[in-house]
């Protein structure tokens, strides 16, 4: 199919999803004239709107749609859905709606949907995020190069297997707020060892920060990082004794499992 006849539509178009679709634009990944919205949201509508791209209220709009990236609320898309209409052709769902599998998506777009269903986190806001993209069994290779490029607009992207939603989620997607929760310890130690709250809260970013593009760069992954930082019987050694002690590696481990069950158990109420 010609590129330029492909018409794309989001079903709803909310902070992740105008994000998406503003960066997508400007990369030239879509195209003003390709691409609907479907947004319940008068305000977010006007907005949109100064883009020069069709925007309605009614997701019965984007019918019509090869592609259409879902951006609603999960307990919003059975309804929504149901206004775009189930479909016998074959079309691409792209959904970053978190709980809905893709198995659910088919039941309420048609069976011949092929889905993609993507976990972006935090820090694509800054375009600096991660985002795992899961295919469905009949999603295409065009159907996983199209969201790659989508995604890759407002960070990088890993491929996986649909399998691995929530583990994806208990790491990358809440990975933040474990990393944040980090921070604010760091942040209450160091005003108590007194430093200037602000300092410190500079300093414990760009720690982190810097630490994150270590990771990245490092041969031999985080435990390689570790040893290259920590001289024997100085003061980071004894700081890792200590959170040992304090059992920190097992908090951590036992907070993503946490996560990863939280997360099947919300698909279970979902679906």
């Amino acid at each position: 199919m010609d590129r330029k006849s492909i018409q794309v539509g989001f079903l709803g178009c909310g902070e992740m999803g105008s994000m998406l679709l503003e960066a997508a634009l400007q990369d030239g990944i879509l195209t003003v004239e390709n691409t609907r919205v479907a947004e319940r949201n008068p305000a977010r509508r006007d907005s949109l709107k100064s883009l020069g791209i069709d925007v309605a209220e009614s997701p019965d709009r984007l019918g019509g749609c090869d592609r259409i990236i879902l951006a609603v609320r999960p307990q919003q898309f059975e309804a929504a859905a149901a206004e775009v209409g189930c479909s016998n052709s074959p079309r691409l769902a792209i959904s970053i709606m978190a709980g809905i599998g893709s198995h659910a998506i088919r039941r309420s777009l048609g069976e011949q949907t092929r889905v993609v269903s993507c976990m972006p986190n935090a820090p694509v806001k800054i375009h600096l995020g991660v985002t795992a993209l899961m295919p469905s069994e009949n999603s295409t290779e065009d159907d996983l190069d199209f969201a790659q490029s989508l995604f890759n607009t407002i960070g990088t992207t890993e491929v996986l297997p649909e399998s691995a939603l929530w583990a994806v989620t208990a790491v990358s997607g809440s990975g933040p707020g474990y990393v944040a929760l980090v921070a604010e310890a760091m942040l209450q130690e160091a005003i108590e060892l007194g430093l200037d709250p602000s300092v410190a809260e500079r300093l414990i970013a760009r720690t982190i920060a810097g630490t994150g593009q270590l990771l990245t760069e490092h041969a031999g992954g985080p435990e390689a990082l570790r040893q290259a930082v920590t001289t024997p019987g100085g003061t980071t050694e004894a700081g890792i004794n200590r959170m040992r002690e304090m059992k920190l590696v097992d908090a951590i481990r036992g907070g993503l499992k946490a996560a990863h069950d939280r997360g099947e158990s919300l698909a279970g109420e979902t679906q």
